[in-house]
């Protein structure tokens, strides 16, 4: 049976090859494509049955796969096998049968097309022979026999051998197609494939037969034009001398052509038009940008094939993402395992629904946003990104779309503007439209406003009940229970302490909206005082939970500075045999001391949202370097704050002789809500670090009691499991649990994400595929050298000193008074402020903790400032000004 353009879609598709389902799904489509049927591999695979033909030819393939023959040895011994054998009487009848129907009379192409199973996912485009202008019966048979011996063409079997083809497995089918006598034909591409755009289609032509254009040996005439609306933007019309027509079967010859065509464009404003329409439809047919062959012949448009543009790099129209991790950075810097990803992922879902229901959401409209708010997050080369898309989605549940979006940005650090296509498909779920949907929206927004005068007695109970469940499930013997015991103690916890996260999250959008205000109205109404001066407002607030453990430790460094022999065990002391050396020591009042500073912050490390990372509990070692810092560089004293709080005077005397009336009290009004929600989230926060403490202390004994059984190599090897998968481990529902294997897979995987991505991705389609997540990152170099990188400021203070770089918390963590310079911080860093004298970081905002922090410890801070540690290296000396936001290199 032939494959025409009737047959089943089922057949066709495992019959035609690519090439002749393609001519299948045109002429499915209503495409003007010239009559054409289609011998399917069945004729191919009967040909290769024969046993002439099967015994000789598998010995060949495996010689060739022994290397007792080379792909050229082997392509001339499969000619001549092919060559000597008899072709099918089935073949000549089917081909008798579509001379009937497609006119013995006319001349055909005879084209290959890669049937065999490995087609899809490797292109053979070159590799297999195609003939024109062939005609009569004994001619198409000898080229249908050619078609299938290019399958076995040196260049084809190089190329099975390179990729891992099975060479047992080649199928190829042959099209045959009326030949039209074209009057020009050409190439279109919907997209610009030079440019690598979307938004202008390219179209050459030539005179006569695209064979000349194909194959490079003519010069073509180019036209582009807007894609959507076909109009021609520029045309690029060359010398033509000469064009390609048909010769004898199988044959094509080059002729002049004619004087007064040489140099006039060869296609028409109609033509073109035609052709646009035509590509369109094409292209809406396959939804990606199409390479377009087609012919004109007595004024009739062609399509000949089309085929997916190979020469693109990146999916330029598949529905888009917008990743940025300007934020998140700060809670998930670098690596980030499958365990705290997922994790992360599960519970930003739970937090927002919770966050859509505190305001009045209907359930139902909860459920229709679940296609995002289960999709906040996003894993991009094992790097944790927010899903912008969703995020502006999630912002529109309240009035105020458009300024709560930029609110939003400002507390992210998003800085860049959104494309047109994004911002038109991230408005607010259409519900919100309707009559109803309005009544929702001032509900939503009154439920909202409410919460600015009742936030602090929220927070303050939030609180409370935390710390009261907080205490009873850290008294639990977490380390002596079984890994399905520790599975139940999780989900209540999940139950009881993550589902009620509503006062965090409400908190947090108004941080948003009132720290975002008043950043419009500083900008607004004081553009004539100093730009920072909002820092100084918000500096000297004081009451922040997570500079607590910090203090308490400059407590204990101030005890130790008091016994010159207890200070100097600790100077002197590998940090990690810090513990066991007190305990054999005969400071036990001290020991006793460090004791209960772990009961009470032994959560803590650096990158503490990270599940995989070391706390105190496991690793005492962090708190020993931070006591060294401090006794060496004679910082043992807490803070005194008099200088912030000065500051923070001065500005708001600046302020109150600035403005009058109506704007001074309402910009005092949001300076209050702003301060207020600045330190109930760090406070809030600081409470889920403790849960995330908890978490990681359930999962790391998970891991242990995994790896007691030989379910893992070792313990620690449960944070390269998703939380589903430990789930699945415990209920049941693992599809497949090899999960060494799966661990083996992806630690390979995670090996290979060394290079930073970069802040700011926009991805299409599959995500993982034709994306790019990585582009060079240019610092910022001022043109008049008065500085060498720039940021943000965030505490003033101008200094200079020697820098120390710090990246991650296996690097050499010592301190004394150096500038500290990372890549971003968590509140896991803060033990490290006291000794140093200021603090540069790469990634973060206003709002971020190293620049709350900095504030109220007075230490000279700049955040986001692109390209530092690239450009700067431990042991550079540098002057910061961190007013103006700027640092200038004084020596290499």
């Amino acid at each position: 049976m032939l494959v025409t353009p009737k047959s089943t879609l089922f057949f066709a598709k495992n019959e035609a090859g690519g090439k002749g389902f393609n001519l299948y799904l045109m002429s499915q489509a209503g495409l003007p494509v010239p009559e054409w049927v289609v011998f399917g591999k069945r004729f191919f695979q009967e040909f290769l049955a024969s046993p002439s033909v099967k015994t000789t030819l598998s010995l060949i393939m495996q010689r060739l796969s022994a290397k007792e023959l080379t792909p050229l040895q082997a392509e001339a011994e499969v000619r001549a096998l092919f060559e000597k054998t008899d072709l099918s009487k089935n073949l000549s009848e089917s081909l008798d049968k579509a001379l009937k129907d497609l006119g013995a009379n006319n001349v055909f192409s005879v084209r290959s097309s890669a049937a065999d199973e490995d087609s899809l996912s490797h292109s053979f485009a070159g590799q297999l022979s195609s003939y024109l202008y062939v005609s009569g019966k004994e001619d198409i048979l000898k080229y249908i026999r050619q078609c299938w011996i290019s399958a076995f063409s040196e260049r084809s079997l190089v190329y099975r051998l390179e990729n891992g083809i099975d060479l047992q497995k080649i199928s190829v089918s042959v099209v045959l197609q009326r030949m039209i006598d074209p009057d020009k034909s050409g190439v279109l591409f919907t997209c610009d494939p030079v440019e690598k755009k979307i938004d202008r289609y390219v179209v050459s032509s030539v005179y006569g037969v695209g064979e000349g254009l194909v194959s490079g040996t003519l010069d073509a005439d180019s036209f582009w034009l807007e894609a959507h609306s076909g109009k021609l933007l520029k045309e690029e019309v060359v010398e033509k001398k000469e064009m390609m027509k048909k010769s004898s079967s199988g044959h094509c010859s080059t002729l002049p052509v004619p004087s007064n065509l040489v140099n006039t464009a060869s296609l028409t404003q109609e033509e073109l038009s035609k052709l646009y329409r035509l590509g369109h439809k094409i292209q809406e047919q396959y939804h990606r940008p199409q390479d377009i062959e087609w012919a004109i012949e007595g004024g009739k448009i062609y399509i000949l094939q089309t085929r997916p543009v190979t020469t693109l790099q990146a999916d330029l129209i598949g529905y888009p993402n917008l990743w940025d991790n300007s934020n998140i950075i700060e809670s998930y810097g670098g690596l980030t395992s499958p365990l705290s990803f997922s994790f992360a992922l599960r519970n930003y879902k739970a937090v927002y629904v919770q966050f859509c229901e505190v305001l009045g959401v209907p359930n139902e409209i909860i459920k229709d946003m679940d296609s995002y708010l289960g999709y906040m997050l996003g894993s991009l080369n094992g790097r944790v990104y927010y899903n912008l898309f969703n995020w502006y989605k999630l912002v529109g549940v309240l009035p105020g779309f458009k300024q709560n979006r930029e609110f939003m940005e400002t507390m992210m650090g998003v800085s860049e503007a959104l494309s047109e296509e994004i911002a038109d498909r991230i408005k607010p779920h259409p519900s919100w439209d309707t009559f109803s949907g309005r009544i929702r929206k001032a509900i939503t927004g009154f439920n909202f406003i409410k919460y600015h005068f009742t936030i602090q007695s929220t927070v303050d109970d939030f609180l409370a009940t935390f710390h009261r469940d907080y205490d009873k499930y850290r008294s639990l013997p977490l380390k002596r229970m079984r890994g399905d015991q520790l599975i139940r103690i999780y989900m209540e916890l999940e139950r009881n302490m993550l589902g009620r996260w509503k006062a965090p999250i409400i908190n947090d959008f108004l941080c948003m909206v009132h720290f975002g205000l008043l950043r419009k109205l500083t900008t607004t109404w004081l553009k004539d005082l100093d730009s920072t001066i909002q820092n100084d407002l918000l500096a000297g607030e004081g009451g922040l939970e997570s500079a607590e453990p910090t203090k308490a430790l400059l407590r204990l460094a101030n005890k130790a500075a008091q016994n010159p022999d207890l200070r100097k065990l600790i100077e002197t002391i590998d940090p990690a045999e810090g513990l066991e050396a007190l305990n054999q020591s005969p400071y036990q009042e001290f020991y006793k001391s460090v004791l209960d500073y772990l009961d009470k912050y032994g959560f803590r490390c650096m990158s503490e949202m990270k599940l995989e990372e070391i706390d105190l509990l496991t690793d005492p070692s962090y708190l020993f370097v931070c006591l060294k810092n401090y006794l060496k560089s004679g910082q043992t004293e807490i803070h005194d704050d008099s200088h912030e709080k000065s500051l923070r005077a001065q500005a708001e005397a600046k302020v109150a002789s600035h403005l009058t009336g109506f704007k001074k009290k309402f910009y005092f009004w949001v300076l209050k809500h702003a301060r207020k929600a600045v330190k109930n989230r760090e406070n809030t926060r600081f409470a889920r670090t403790r849960i995330y403490g908890i978490a990681r202390t359930i999962f790391q004994t998970i891991g242990e009691d995994l790896a007691t059984m030989s379910a893992l190599e070792q313990p620690r090897d449960i944070f390269w499991l998703t939380i589903e998968e430990v789930f699945g481990i415990y209920n049941g529902t693992l599809p497949s649990y090899n999960l060494k294997g799966i661990i083996e897979l992806r630690k390979k995987d995670y090996g290979q994400f060394s290079e930073e991505t970069d802040p700011r991705v926009m991805t299409r389609g599959a995500v993982y595929w034709d994306n790019t997540f990585i582009k060079e990152e240019i610092p910022q170099v001022a043109e008049s050298g008065d500085y060498d990188l720039k940021g943000l400021p965030c505490c003033p203070g101008v200094l200079e000193g020697v820098v120390k770089v710090i990246l991650n918390p296996s690097d050499n963590l010592e301190l004394n008074g150096e500038i500290l310079v990372t890549a971003r911080t968590d509140p896991g860093w803060v033990p490290l402020y006291p000794a140093i004298s200021g603090l540069l970081v790469e990634r973060g905002s206003l709002l971020s903790h190293s620049a709350i922090v900095a504030r109220e410890m007075g230490i000279p801070a700049i955040v986001s400032i692109p390209g530092l540690t690239k450009r700067i290296k431990s042991g550079m000396r540098v002057r910061i000004d961190a007013k103006a936001g700027t640092i200038k290199i004084l020596d290499e």
